[in-house]
Parts: structure tokens; C-alpha cells; sequence
């Protein structure tokens, strides 16, 4: 099972957090739409994790009872020590923090995933496969600037920053300018290219495209991997034609041909 620290953060810092910008809080509703329950976590500039769930709703937990919930997630429980062997790209620490997007394990799932390796192995696969991508890139596909490590844990890579996915673009006026045609062969562009390497995408749907310029970027490659290969997760519901479990070129093809036709082109 996965272990969290029983002292809690009350013996290094009565106060880890001081407000609730200090969290992520991520609230789970029943059928009838009313709040489950509620996960939180913080995470320090030394990239430790503390996290805390309760059955109150946001609204209802007071910042003591925050306080008094976080313990901290062990490293291993949530982050993949660095393989042996394997050459990694330490993203510069002088990166300009406004430039950059700092992408962590997904913490809204860890409660559910406490005991099994599914977080660490997420968050290593996508840094190997971003290694293996960076070395041949292509202009519409999310720059990697590498991962950070502390402890000798891989605890997050390092990405271009972009402000919208082509699902909050389409609602702007930029999308009356938008070029579609040649936007949608930047896009089959970028997929191509990632299939010249031997990888399917496996997620492609208008969350995982950014604009930039009026051009695509492909991003979240969580789901990427070689052609054939078991998968962690499943694609995005609505965005493939039937459930799977390897990596095939066929969901990039299938998905590619639902955003020409959500772009009505």
C-alpha cells in the first residue's frame, strides 16, 4: 500500500498553508450532483507533495482542518526514481517561471490509485517519451525543455507554456480568422510525424491541441506511446471509435478525422 507520512505537516510547520490559494482542491459529486467528497493537496518549491481528503465540501472545511488533514506523500508513492542508464534533460533552473508550464503527477487521481504504481509510472512514461520526441522535434509539437529531479525522483517535466487549447479558441473571434485547412495539416502534420517514430498519440481531441499563432501544437503525451504497447489509459470518451488498450496508429487516424470534422472543414 502506499504510505503518507503519519506526522503530518503540523510537526515541521503548524501552518504549511496560509490560504486556499495555497491548494489544489478538487471536489467529487454523488449522482444527484451534490458534493462527495474533497481531495486536496500542496506541493513545496522542493516539489514535496502533502495531501488531505474530507467529506465536507470546500466550502464547509475550515483552513485548521486543512492544515490539520495534509500528510506528506511519500516520493515513491507518487514519483518514479531516475533509471539507471538512461539520459534525461534537467530543464534549467533559470527558466522564466511565466514561460514555462510545470506539468506534476496527477494528484486528482491519487486517492483512488493509493497502493499501485499507476502515478509513478504515468509521470515516468511521459518523460521518456518526451526524451525520445525532443530529439527529432517538430514546430507542432509542445517544446520540452526536460525534467526536474530532487531526492532522485523525476518530479515533473518542463514545458512550453501556451495560453488556450483549441477548445476555448474556437469560442474567441481568432477563430473567424483561423485558417482551418491549413491548421488541420499542421496538425496531421505533427501526427505523421510522431508516427515516422514509431508513436501513436492515442489522445488527440481539441483539449490536447493548443493554438499558438494560428497554428496547432499537439500536447499531453501521457497517453503516447509505441505502437502496440499496453496502455495506463484510455483515450478521451467521445474522441475514439472503441475502447483499447494498446497503442495504435489507427486512434490517431480515427481522432484526426473527429477534429476535421468538429472544425467543419
Amino acid at each position: 500500500m502506499g504510505t503518507m507520512d503519519p506526522a503530518g505537516p503540523e510537526d515541521k510547520d503548524s501552518q504549511l498553508i496560509k490560504s486556499l490559494q495555497d491548494l489544489t482542491i478538487v471536489e467529487s459529486y454523488d449522482s444527484a450532483g451534490k458534493p462527495k467528497s474533497t481531495t486536496f493537496y500542496h506541493i513545496t518549491e522542493d516539489e514535496e507533495v502533502f495531501f488531505g481528503c474530507t467529506s465536507k465540501s470546500k466550502h464547509e472545511i475550515t483552513l485548521a482542518e486543512l492544515n490539520a488533514s495534509l500528510q506528506r506523500v511519500q516520493d515513491q508513492d507518487i514519483y518514479p526514481e531516475v533509471p539507471a542508464d538512461t539520459h534525461l534533460t534537467i530543464a534549467p533552473e533559470t527558466l522564466d517561471a511565466s514561460l514555462v508550464y510545470v506539468k506534476r503527477p496527477g494528484l486528482q487521481w491519487y486517492d483512488d490509485m493509493i497502493g499501485t504504481n499507476y502515478v509513478p509510472n504515468a509521470v515516468l512514461d511521459e518523460t521518456l517519451i518526451m526524451e525520445e520526441i525532443s530529439k527529432s522535434p517538430h514546430q507542432n509539437i509542445i517544446r520540452y525543455y526536460g525534467c526536474r529531479v530532487r531526492r532522485g525522483y523525476i518530479t515533473s517535466i518542463v514545458l512550453e507554456r501556451l495560453d488556450q487549447t483549441l477548445h476555448q479558441y474556437v469560442s474567441t473571434h481568432g477563430l473567424q480568422q483561423l485558417d482551418k485547412v491549413k491548421f488541420f495539416e499542421a496538425l496531421e502534420s505533427a501526427v505523421k510525424h510522431l508516427h515516422t517514430l514509431g508513436l501513436a498519440h492515442n489522445d488527440i481531441n481539441p483539449h490536447n491541441i493548443m493554438v499558438k499563432g494560428g497554428s496547432p501544437i499537439l500536447i499531453d503525451f501521457d497517453s503516447c506511446q509505441p505502437f502496440g504497447k499496453r496502455l495506463q489509459s484510455l483515450g478521451t470518451e467521445g474522441w475514439y471509435e472503441k475502447e483499447f488498450s494498446t497503442s495504435e496508429k489507427e486512434h490517431d487516424i480515427y481522432s484526426l478525422r473527429k477534429v476535421r470534422e468538429w472544425l467543419r472543414i
